[in-house]
């Protein structure tokens, strides 16, 4: 802009605009650029950008959850180890031990959203074997959200109905075992306000392992560790069994039963994984949804597993592409992969080859470490 002044052309420079005023579209195309502790930091900046939200971080790894249970203290202290910039977050809050007498065993039974977990305490004494179940987010400063106390102790567990685990509308889902002997399962769901599970199914004939439960659609499945497949429908009340001994290649399963074996489920594709990690490779099966029966599968493509107590799968892409076709593990002091490379994993003398892993720190005793996905601000 310029200013006429005595027949002398004065030139006056407007001074730009506050970033605080940049256009939304702007911020949001920033933001998604950030990762989870970055978007924190940017939505500190000025109130303008902190009235932006629902905008996905841009993390290309999960982060690390770990409870020191060794502690002395009345609680457990938690830890965040991000990846992205190598740096271990201390939380302002804490797990309290379970309120129940005798020896607590702390077990993560199931993930939802924006980083909640289902947090199940077993504490098995002679008076009782119920266990305390309870949600926790470590991304928030709600606390801890208790749910009805639960009879049994091998527990496994999802949600259904909203993605918001703090609603009324969302069910849980439990899969838990019955008896002194813990053999049988029984179904139980509850929601928000109600003071008691109400339990749907019962088998105590059942000798089969829960390896993991998940939720797609409206119905909830059930994940037998030989590969049977079980469904529950919340509104019919009804108990299916989807994949059965007659379509399945028992000798193959059968053969696989000394291995450990998880669940893994991403936008409806699912995965079993069986492995004996001190000397057999991995092998992954996948459920084809049309012919309802189990696939092996030689490789994960451009994809990273991301396996544990709660599991994901990742797009191996851009600055992590060269973690394609890996399975990630957390041993017991340290995290590991696994390359499957030409389908099933490395051998030498017998011995999976076993990487350490770069990307996260070592770990002491007696913690437990849980994947976990940042939420969404």
């Amino acid at each position: 802009m310029s200013v006429v002044f005595a027949n002398k052309k004065v030139k006056r420079e407007i001074p730009p605009p506050p970033w605080s005023d940049l256009h939304i579209d702007i911020i949001v195309c920033i933001m998604g650029c950030l990762c989870y502790v970055d978007q924190i930091h940017f939505r500190a900046v000025c109130k303008n950008w902190r009235l932006v939200s629902g905008v996905k971080p841009n993390d290309k790894l999960p982060l690390v959850l770990t409870l020191n249970l060794n502690c002395k203290h009345d609680y457990y202290p938690i830890t965040l180890y991000d990846p992205s910039s190598s740096i271990t977050y201390e939380l302002g809050h804490e797990l309290e031990p379970s309120r129940l007498p005798g020896f607590g065993k702390l077990q993560v039974c199931g993930a939802g959203k924006d980083g909640w977990l289902l947090v199940a305490e077993l504490s098995p004494n002679i008076v009782t074997d119920s266990s305390t179940i309870y949600l926790y987010n470590p991304f928030n400063d709600m606390g801890t959200i208790y749910l009805p106390l639960l009879t049994g102790t091998r527990i496994k567990a999802t949600f259904g109905g909203t993605s918001d685990l703090t609603s009324n509308d969302c069910l849980f889902f439990m899969v838990h075992d019955v008896g002194e002997d813990q053999r049988g399962i029984r179904i139980s769901t509850c929601r928000h306000g109600e003071s008691r599970w109400t339990s749907h199914f019962k088998d105590e004939r059942c000798k089969e392992i829960v390896i993991g439960v998940f939720h797609v659609k409206g119905i909830f499945y059930c994940v037998f560790k030989s590969g049977i497949l079980g469904s529950f429908n919340p509104d019919t009340k009804v108990w299916s069994l989807l994949v059965t001994a007659e379509n399945m290649d028992l000798v193959e399963f059968r053969n696989l039963a000394a291995f450990e074996a998880s669940v893994v489920e991403s936008d409806g594709e699912v995965l079993l994984v069986y492995s004996k990690r001190d000397y057999k490779p991995w092998h992954i099966f996948r459920l084809d949804w049309l012919q309802m029966k189990w696939v092996k599968e030689v490789s994960l493509g451009k994809r990273v597993l991301f396996l544990g107590d709660i599991s994901f799968l990742y797009s191996a892409d851009c600055e992590i592409k060269d973690l394609a076709d890996r399975i990630y593990y957390q041993g017991f002091r340290k995290s590991y992969f696994y390359p499957i490379k030409s389908g099933i994993g490395r051998l030498r003398s017998n011995a999976l080859l076993r990487n350490s892993c770069i990307h996260y720190e070592s770990r002491s005793d007696h913690m437990l470490r849980v994947w976990i996905k940042p939420p969404t601000l």
